[in-house]
């Protein structure tokens, strides 16, 4: 049977979010032994401390008081409860596990750290739902998770756009279980409640048996506390405080704008269809893989040699190093990798170019429309957003379990582009990453590995040590390092750890 734990994050670093200062690297502090995390591995006896004053039980991550325990407290993450049934206390010390050069193994094993990434991470940022091109007209909807709770992107008769938690406020039910469509109403399929696309409990079957106290207008869905949006991109919150979503995108809107401005209208619509993959291991694998100009040339060798073979072209060259290319960390764990010094972008891609850069000249001016037209860049918006500029889409990285993960592509086009380069790109999706194409299979391939090599006990850690002597940092905190360099991922975790230290959101 399934043994239930509490779980509690320990730190003894101060919280809070400083990006990278311009200069030399410190060494890193602390190289832990070969053999696992320093000071982690005491057992705490059956029966042990309870988890009093929880830090998550409050409402969207508010944290509560007491949050703290000994050193001597400190138990294995991987730990069984000695007897069945009896609640294991779980102590995180999440500076043990991440440091600047390495991650510890249980990132990607245990399940305890999953509960509390859900929690922490998925719960407490700015997590993206969807595109406003998907629900553009009232009674339009969508249904998808933010972290592992469903939700609602819901377009109301007035126009306005509202993110509903999908839980029928009777028994707990889904109310909407279609992932898009269009309806007036969402009906609970159980007793049959009834509740409007902005959330508002609207019919009740059978109302006099609740009695004259019953408050049907208090019985709404329940919102997301914070909702945003950017260039069409629909964020949600799950945490009524924190930074705003401008705060949190930071510098990854001139990315994003860099994208999106190569649609002679300005704007993209989402309206291609989508591909779908799963694969059976940890989702952190897959995000850290999208910013990993490393690995092509040997996890997609074939791929590649069959490109150049029917094309002329592949990608062996700009992920090779030194080639001009880079990677690139800022902000709240955001980063790049960016090809436009090696390849030509749009510039190089259509046979529609002449006209297609009539009508972006006409928007953008020459200058930018040059930019645009050379951008070829692959942008990673934390916790779970993934832009590719090249093959003109989007990906949501879904995580289910520690080890079971979905991915949702999205092909998009380019509005005001002509009609046959929006197909082309939309077939190039297909090509590269769709569960069967050419690309994409590799890379589940390896992350499996990965998932099984992560259960070796003898080996404790994950290295991300590529290119750490060789950033350079901007004026801006932005770190720069060479295309096959690991600084993305290092800029990943550094948000990971800071979120996963603060209790306090």
């Amino acid at each position: 049977m399934a043994v239930p734990y509490s779980c509690r994050l320990v730190s003894r670093r101060p919280s809070g979010y400083a990006p990278p200062v311009a200069g030399p690297r410190r060494a890193a502090k602390n190289q832990p032994a070969a053999n696992g995390p320093r000071n982690t591995e005491a057992v705490a006896a059956a029966g042990g401390p309870s988890c009093r004053g929880h830090p998550d039980t409050g409402t969207c991550g508010a944290a509560k008081a007491d949050f703290h325990s000994p050193a001597s407290e400190v138990t294995p993450l991987d730990a069984q409860s000695p007897v069945p049934g009896t609640a294991a206390v779980r102590e995180i010390d999440v500076d043990d596990l991440v440091l600047e050069d390495r991650v510890h193994r249980l990132l990607y094993t245990s399940p305890a750290l999953f509960d509390a990434e859900m929690r922490r991470i998925f719960e407490r940022t700015w997590v993206f739902v969807g595109h406003e091109s998907e629900v553009s007209q009232p009674g339009d909807y969508l249904s998808t998770l933010v972290g592992r709770q469903p939700v609602i992107l819901s377009r109301h008769a007035d126009g306005s756009l509202h993110v509903l938690l999908n839980r029928c406020m009777h028994r707990g039910a889904v109310v909407c279980r279609a992932e898009h469509g269009n309806s007036t109403a969402f009906r609970c399929m159980y007793h049959g409640w009834v509740y409007d696309t902005r959330g508002d409990l609207i019919a009740v079957p059978f109302p006099g048996g609740y009695g004259p106290g019953f408050d049907q207008a208090a019985l709404g869905l329940p919102r997301a506390p914070r909702i945003g949006t950017y260039r069409g991109f629909v964020f949600a919150s799950l945490s009524p405080a924190g930074p705003s979503l401008e705060a949190h995108l930071g510098k990854a809107r001139e990315y994003l704008d860099l994208i999106l401005d190569a649609a002679p209208e300005g704007a993209i619509a989402v309206r291609s269809g989508v591909e779908r993959y799963a694969y059976p291991a940890n989702w952190k694998l897959q995000i850290e893989n999208l910013l990993d100009g490393y690995h092509p040339n040997f996890t997609h060798q074939i791929a590649f040699e069959i490109s150049e073979r029917r094309r002329g072209v592949s990608g062996r060259k700009a992920n090779s190093e030194g080639s001009g290319a880079t990677a690139r960390t800022f902000g709240p764990g955001h980063g790049v990798l960016h090809y436009s010094a090696v390849n030509r972008g749009y510039q190089g891609r259509d046979a529609d170019q002449p006209e297609y850069r009539r009508l972006l000249e006409e928007r953008l001016g020459k200058d930018r429309a040059s930019e645009v037209l050379r951008a070829d860049i692959q942008l990673f918006v934390f916790p779970n957003l993934f832009f590719q500029s090249a093959r003109q889409h989007f990906r949501v990285v879904r995580p289910l379990a520690v080890d079971r993960t979905e991915v949702y592509a999205y092909p998009y086009t380019l509005g005001g582009a002509p009609e046959a380069m929006n197909r082309r790109q939309v077939r190039s999706l297909a090509w590269w990453a769709s569960p069967a194409a050419f690309g994409q299979p590799d890379d589940l391939e390896a992350f499996v590995r990965c998932q099984e090599g992560l259960q070796v006990t003898a080996a404790e850690w994950v290295l991300f040590a590529r290119g750490l002597h060789r950033e350079r940092i901007s004026a801006d905190g932005e770190v720069t390092g060479d295309v096959t360099d690991e600084v993305p991922q290092r800029g990943i975790y550094r948000e990971w750890k800071r979120l996963m230290h603060d209790a306090r959101g």
